[in-house]
């Protein structure tokens, strides 16, 4: 066993070694054979830049690789997310969150959660209504956590990662919406997103079918209620989003109103993350992500 890892570190540095050579072809055939190797050589390939002075051409390949290696660890990751049974919304927003930050700790994230959804259970009780319930989230998380819609700069790409969300208590649309239908979703509360054009908000389920044994549930759309947490989660009726389709002149479709599928929300937040990207000129990682988009379509 010593042997084979001694060979395989003896193999990885002389492909690296071969990284600054002049000749194309030689250098396709390394790349290829270095990104294949995986994540596990990252390390090697971070210490062949700094132990030692090197060409900034050499730095520059070896970066490229390391991020080639990055984006297929991605495409993998997504790719189990897609065939999961519940494709589980935290999870695939913390994929998308690597794909500007590789050492985002899952775990720490994760923890941070479940502190904000303790402090939500804490105010909650059986005896709330839908309305109540949503009161008590938004005092949560607005008031007592601070989190706010930014204010500035809003088409940068870090409004729409959950880790810097976190971090800044500022998000967009989309991270909002995200954060709020986690903790919710931790709580079995049945808050899910709503993907409208150029915006996104929340639906609040009617799980027990309340209106329809009233008599008021006419469309089948199962919709208590939405909410906009860019709006530190105002709570609105359908007339609102039909009055907003209108000023689109866009169909008032079910989809408008009815809850998206996780799949969708994150092509929803990788388009926007592209957008983001064209909007800055970073056309590398706008490639990056249609890679990331063709794993999910």
């Amino acid at each position: 066993m010593k042997n084979n890892v001694k060979l395989d570190h003896i193999k990885i540095n002389a492909l690296i070694r071969l990284v600054e050579d002049p000749d194309k072809h030689i250098y396709k055939q390394v790349r290829s054979e270095l990104v294949e190797m995986g994540s596990h050589i990252i390390p090697s390939l971070e210490m062949s830049w700094t132990s030692v002075e090197t060409e900034h051409h050499f730095q520059e390949r070896v970066q490229h690789i390391i991020r080639q290696i990055q984006v297929n660890e991605l495409k993998n990751e997504l790719l189990k997310w897609k065939d999961s049974t519940n494709r589980d919304l935290l999870r695939g927003s913390l994929i998308i969150s690597k794909f500007q930050f590789p050492e985002v700790d899952d775990l720490f994230i994760e923890q941070e959660l479940d502190k904000i959804k303790q402090k939500v259970w804490l105010e909650l009780s059986d005896e709330h209504t839908a309305f109540e319930i949503v009161k008590i989230f938004n005092h949560v998380l607005f008031d007592l956590c601070g989190f706010q819609s930014t204010d500035s700069n809003i088409n940068s790409p870090q409004n729409s990662f959950l880790n810097t969300l976190l971090e800044s208590k500022k998000g967009n649309q989309l991270s909002l919406s995200i954060l709020y239908s986690i903790i919710a979703q931790k709580l079995e509360i049945p808050i899910y997103g709503i993907n409208l054009p150029h915006n996104f908000v929340l639906g609040f389920m009617d799980e027990y079918q309340t209106l329809k044994m009233l008599g008021l549930d006419t469309d089948e759309r199962n919709v208590l209620f939405y909410i906009n947490p860019f709006s530190k989660g105002r709570i609105f009726n359908q007339n609102e989003i039909e009055n907003y389709l209108r000023s689109l002149n866009l169909p008032l479709r079910n989809n408008y109103f009815e809850p998206c599928s996780n799949t969708d929300i994150l092509k929803r937040l990788m388009n926007n993350l592209s957008l983001s990207y064209t909007k800055g000129g970073d056309f590398t990682k706008v490639d990056e992500l249609s890679e990331l988009l063709a794993v999910l379509d």
